[in-house]
């Protein structure tokens, strides 16, 4: 097994915490990554050093824009210090491999800020972690979530919002009206959506027309699929190459017989080389 070394990213995107929302969402769109480091300034031993102050996910910014609290201004005048995680997990370059696994797994996490003394050294993400699911032959069959929470086309917004909080997920397939698995959604979307929606309709309509987005307006199309005898590492090709946090799988028919997410193949991956 390679060592952690080969899993840390030594360039990496981070904000500081001073800056705005709007900001931050520019730095994601140009490294195509929705997760950040952030930083703040404070004097250590008589000496001013930047150093973690947390960091800054898809779901922060789903669980806290579009609130009351939040509604009736814009990106551009909130800042990411209302946003971010406080007190993030990190990890030490010193530590194993199987506890960094053990420990995104654990805490259901998708990044990990790698921490020697004050300094960030660099992040570990989630995805880099799966990449030792390449070559892994395992049916998806064994691994797949055959009851998934899934969207309708017609859902509002709002509950999509509710579910991915509430039963902390970042994937969902969607389904028409006669069950056709038409699209998916994730966290990411769902970010993008919110944020897009609050930096363009006026305040005054913001809290009528929240109310009319559907899962339509923000889905993306043509979802990855895997059948149930395709490998984990076919679902994790599939997943990188669409960026995405899932696959669905069709059964015989092309219906829908389960989904297969990064949380399940990062399970997979701890039950393996943890066991």
């Amino acid at each position: 097994m390679k060592n952690l070394d080969y899993f840390i990213l030594k360039e990496f995107p981070f904000v500081d915490k001073n800056e705005t929302l709007y900001h931050a969402f520019k730095i994601m769109e140009k490294y195509g990554i929705d997760k950040l480091v952030v930083y703040e300034h404070r004097t250590i031993e008589g000496r001013e050093r930047r150093v973690l102050a947390g960091v800054l996910t898809s779901r922060d910014i789903v669980l806290k824009l579009a609130t009351e609290r939040t509604r009736r201004t814009t990106p551009s005048r909130l800042h990411v210090s209302s946003f971010m995680s406080l007190n993030p997990i990190t990890i030490n370059p010193s530590d194993s491999l199987e506890y960094a696994i053990k420990t995104m797994y654990k805490n259901n996490i998708g990044i990990l800020p790698v921490v020697e003394e004050y300094d960030v050294v660099g992040i570990i993400l989630r995805e880099k972690l799966l990449e030792l699911l390449r070559g892994d032959d395992t049916e998806v069959r064994y691994i797949m979530n055959t009851e998934p929470v899934i969207a309708r086309t017609y859902d509002r917004m709002l509950k999509i919002r509710q579910d991915m909080l509430h039963r902390n997920i970042s994937f969902m397939p969607v389904l028409d009206e006669k069950d056709e698995i038409v699209g998916y959604i994730t966290i990411a979307e769902l970010a993008y959506a919110i944020f897009r929606f609050q930096d363009i309709v006026p305040e005054k309509y913001r809290k009528e027309r929240i109310m009319h987005l559907i899962v339509e307006d923000i889905m993306r199309f043509r979802p990855p699929k895997l059948r149930i005898t395709d490998t984990v590492a076919t679902a994790l090709s599939y997943i990188l190459e669409k960026n995405s946090r899932g696959a669905v799988v069709v059964d015989e028919i092309g219906g829908l017989a389960g989904v297969v997410t990064v949380h399940d193949l990062l399970k997979y991956l701890a039950e393996k080389y943890l066991s």
